[in-house]
């Protein structure tokens, strides 16, 4: 009787082992790939990075996620959100991140890498991989007086920003002008623009658009069609075009740190900068290059320098709209 009891103990135990261990391994398996999440690009535009890939050994995933998607996932799952880098199409969403305490820290990062890119915010943590200037968009070959940015106070026209593009917008203005005269220049605009989205429709009188670069090729409306290359870089022989950036940063804990930091120092090499953005329809961020002497002169300014008075244009256009 003893005997059995021992060997059902033994048999006990014995399974309860077996089970613990089958409960060992069934824990979920780590992602092997660098997952970057974006505001940009969609699950398929890894084939972007294919070169990274075949050089490093390293897979790419791509979620296609808004900012405050980006967020709560991983203030939902912390450190286990799977997110290793964001991707953002412009400067707002790396700040916006930064502020929800989700962002590394990229001084370190920069100090690491030494890389030659001005396009670098410490504040906000993100570095630009790309420039995408505001340009105009004629309709009518009459009103190629509208050359400045200024202009736009005193001719009807249209824009297609959003609010997180007008913010990158009105930072150069805030960065000339003291708040007030800002307010007042922003309050004109405000009431000779319509905001038009990218497949119109056009049907009103305004002979001008305000748009990203970014944007020219994704309009669908006859406009588009009967004026293709009618665009203008404002403010070139004055101080420089305005532009927003396409951005990247890296996760705070990121699971897979190193990989993300073979990440952007890739994206920031000369050539492969330069293929990128002729592939979105940007310009890079090195103006040394061939691809950027047909382009541009950009508004000259360290970017947390550009980017200090965001908070007061945020309060501004919100009290405005």
């Amino acid at each position: 009787m003893q005997f059995n009891i021992l060997m059902l103990r033994i048999s006990f135990f014995s399974l309860l082992a077996m089970t613990s261990c089958s409960i060992e391994t069934a824990k979920p398996i780590k992602s092997q790939a660098l997952v970057i999440a974006s505001d940009l690009l969609h699950a398929e535009d890894t084939v972007l990075f294919k070169n990274f890939t075949k050089n490093n050994g390293i897979r790419i995933i791509i979620l296609h996620l808004s900012p405050d998607q980006i967020i709560a996932t991983i203030k939902k799952k912390g450190y286990n959100s799977g997110i290793d880098m964001v991707l953002s199409q412009n400067m707002q969403t790396p700040i916006k991140l930064n502020k929800s305490g989700i962002l590394h820290d990229m001084v370190e990062q920069v100090s690491k890498t030494k890389s030659p890119n001005q396009y670098i915010s410490y504040k906000h943590n993100f570095i630009g991989i790309g420039l995408d200037p505001f340009v105009f968009k004629y309709t009518n070959d009459s009103v190629r007086g509208v050359k400045h940015y200024q202009d736009l106070n005193s001719h009807h026209h249209y824009h297609t920003l959003s609010k997180s593009d007008m913010l990158s917008f009105l930072s150069p203005i805030r960065k000339e002008q003291n708040r007030a005269r800002t307010y007042e220049w922003t309050r004109k605009w405000n009431q000779q623009s319509i905001f038009r989205p990218e497949n119109g429709p056009w049907n009103d009188s305004a002979k001008v658009v305000l748009c990203k670069y970014s944007q020219l090729e994704t309009f669908q409306d006859s406009i588009w069609q009967k004026y293709p290359e009618n665009h203008f870089f404002p403010n070139e022989d004055r101080a420089g075009v305005y532009y927003d950036l396409m951005t990247l940063s890296i996760v705070q804990q990121a699971e897979h740190f190193t990989d993300a930091q073979k990440f952007l120092a890739y994206c920031q090499n000369s050539g492969y900068n330069a293929t990128l953005n002729a592939e979105l329809n940007r310009f890079p961020i090195y103006d040394y290059l061939k691809a950027r002497t047909e382009g541009p002169k950009f508004y000259p300014s360290h970017i947390d320098q550009l980017l200090q008075y965001h908070d007061v244009l945020e309060r501004m256009l919100h009290k405005l709209n």
